[in-house]
């Protein structure tokens, strides 16, 4: 859980916080159809549509299977074509099945992106990538028309102290052979950030891979790069692609300086790291509409509120967690993917 450098450029206005359960998963169905009939026309393509939510961090919270069991039920209800975690989800020990087994009720295809604590206690990548089913740490699959890459951002390498987050030679041979292979349109998923300076140390190297492939317009074959790692939320465009940090479905991270008691104490007792967290009363994830008829991408907002004190009221100062992009929220954004002409699918 990186702090932030800089203050990032936000996409929309901070939206008001306040959330019912029972009133998302109500006016899911509605919202997504209205939200899919907003960005296509009449006889086009269907767009295309995924559920993310990423650093569930099971091994550190106390409701983790509730939390995955509220993503996965409003899943069911929206229909996507996939979901998808993008990392910290949960080390691949036994006492994780139920938790595993709660992601897996999704009637439809699931895919993991691994997180560096994902390995914590000892455990290898092979062993996580066993666990959770994965093909391979990176890999890709196609959906209506569009390639995902999934990237491991712990290769060994870099110089930075503490996990790796580092992307190497014979994964990077392998994207650049990805992207200059056909022309469909690319979304990426990795769990460290490619935009900021506490994300993936060769991210300057990764990014100006990503800029290369282009379409006989010159507009980016990568339309968007989703992460999430630092339990934030803000977008950026690099080079004509869209980077979005997803926000944690869980907790903010303060650390021993700002541990504090948020639960009872029968909680924290069987779950004490969480005393460093700022924790989130409700589950956060996104539901993402790609529209490659209209180029355009647009991600649902969900909002809660803090469990006890915010990292403003307990002091964490500004530069280090920005308020503007350290909130118990999933921002909605309406992101434009191809200026120029719609996409052949």
């Amino acid at each position: 859980m990186d702090s932030l450098a800089r203050r990032p450029e936000l996409a929309v206005p901070q939206q008001p916080l306040g959330f019912s359960r029972r009133r998302f998963i109500q006016q899911l169905p509605l919202a997504t159809a209205a939200l899919a009939a907003s960005c296509s026309t009449q006889g086009s393509p269907r767009p295309l549509r995924f559920g993310v939510i990423t650093d569930v961090h099971q091994d550190i919270m106390h409701d983790g299977v509730e939390r995955i069991s509220a993503f996965v039920d409003a899943m069911n209800d929206a229909q996507p074509d996939f979901i998808i975690q993008l990392g910290d989800f949960c080390i691949p020990h036994e006492r994780n099945r139920a938790f595993l087994d709660a992601w897996n009720r999704f009637n439809g295809p699931r895919h993991h992106v691994l997180g560096n604590h994902d390995m914590d206690g000892g455990f290898t990548r092979d062993q996580a990538v066993a666990f959770l089913g994965m093909p391979a740490r990176y890999h890709t699959f196609r959906q209506q028309g569009v390639q995902f890459v999934v990237l491991d951002g712990n290769d060994p390498g870099g110089s930075a102290p503490g996990y790796k987050r580092y992307i190497g030679a014979e994964q990077r041979d392998w994207l650049a052979s990805i992207l200059n292979t056909g022309s469909e349109p690319v979304v990426i998923f990795v769990h460290q950030s490619l935009d900021h300076p506490s994300g993936i140390e060769n991210r300057e190297e990764i990014r100006a891979l990503l800029a290369q492939p282009r379409l006989p317009d010159g507009s980016p074959r990568v339309l968007a790069v989703l992460c999430g790692h630092h339990h934030q939320d803000w977008t950026h465009t690099l080079s004509g692609t869209h980077h979005l940090q997803i926000n944690s479905a869980s907790y903010q991270w303060v650390g021993d300086k700002y541990a504090h008691d948020s639960y009872p104490p029968a909680v924290l007792k069987s779950h004490p790291t969480l005393r460093k967290t700022c924790p989130y009363q409700d589950s956060l994830w996104t539901l993402v509409t790609l529209d490659l008829h209209v180029g355009r991408l647009l991600a649902e907002g969900r909002n809660s509120t803090w469990v006890g004190p915010s990292p403003m009221e307990l002091g964490v100062p500004r530069e280090t967690l920005p308020p503007e992009t350290c909130l118990p929220a999933i921002r909605s954004r309406r992101l434009v993917v191809h200026r120029n002409r719609p996409w052949k699918v």
